[in-house]
């Protein structure tokens, strides 16, 4: 893992920061000083367990926030000037607070997923990039959903195919696997749900 250097950082400033504060600014502080100070780095090695969530990318930003990682795929380009222009993903969120995983979603509203087969909506519990819980209409577990749509709150239809994990009490726990654009709208969809609902951890 290297650090990006002052000119890198600075292209960063406006994605990381909602506001800066007058002090900071008549100090003298830069904007790479302070997004230096919330530990941003670039790392060439993805986690194991984020290398199906962030597809292909080989180049990754990692930003810490609280507990929390924050990994971008990214790719760093040259304008004709020889400036730095980063193309950032959509980021996966990591809660590192106990067990390293995706971060969960548990209070959802309006986030249902149908089943390809029966068409049936049932209502989604938790979710993440990685898995999600739900309602079942069956408990004797004989039609399993195995792919479906997640219709998310946004409006947004995410199709994906389901792993169960384990049912009880009327809930399933499954992992999903969703692919492309598809990958990137779940992705989305979590990372504005975590900045509404922690929002004072986005800013300086």
């Amino acid at each position: 893992m290297s650090s990006l250097s002052d000119e890198e950082l600075a292209c960063f400033s406006d994605l990381f920061a909602t506001s800066l504060t007058g002090d900071k600014r008549q100090s003298g502080h830069t904007d790479a000083d302070i997004l230096a100070e919330n530990s941003l780095s670039v790392s060439t090695e993805i986690p194991q367990v984020l290398a199906n969530i962030l597809g292909e990318s080989k180049l990754t930003l990692l930003a810490e926030i609280s507990h929390y990682r924050l990994w971008f795929p990214l790719v760093l380009k040259r304008d004709e000037l020889g400036q730095f222009i980063p193309v950032l993903g959509v980021p996966e969120v990591v809660d590192t607070s106990g067990a390293e995983r995706s971060w969960r979603i548990t209070d959802l509203k309006n986030v249902t997923v149908i089943d390809n087969n029966s068409q049936q909506p049932v209502e989604v519990l938790s979710l993440s990039s990685s898995g999600l819980t739900f309602k079942m209409h069956d408990e004797r577990h004989a039609n399993i959903p195995t792919s479906g749509k997640l219709m998310l709150s946004n409006g947004l239809e995410v199709d994906v195919d389901f792993e169960p994990v384990r049912a009880e009490n009327g809930v399933m726990a499954a992992k999903i696997n969703a692919k492309g654009d598809a990958r990137e709208a779940l992705r989305q969809f979590l990372f504005s749900a975590h900045k509404a609902k922690y929002s004072h951890l986005y800013k300086v």
